[in-house]
């Protein structure tokens, strides 16, 4: 039989460390991508009822603020496995 040995993924720590900064911004990003559009749509609804339009501000800058956290954490992710 072989023996496993319980061999290291990321040979540098500066890999482990950048990749366990993207999951982290990854896990960030995970509950804004709901809120956002929930916001969003709860804003269009107040827009109609009574001019409100602080809702769907808020709304866009959660989603602005989500995309960037999205392609920061895969940008980190993939420059962690492919860092040499």
């Amino acid at each position: 039989m072989t023996e496993h040995k319980n061999k290291d993924v990321f040979q540098n720590k500066e890999s482990k460390s950048l990749f366990n900064k993207g999951i982290k911004y990854l896990a960030i990003a995970l509950p804004l991508l709901f809120i956002s559009p929930i916001l969003i749509t709860i804003g269009f609804k107040a827009i109609n009822k009574s001019n409100n339009y602080i809702v769907v501000i808020i709304g866009c800058i959660l989603a602005i603020f989500t995309i960037v956290m999205v392609t920061q954490a895969f940008r980190l992710i993939l420059k962690s496995l492919f860092n040499k």
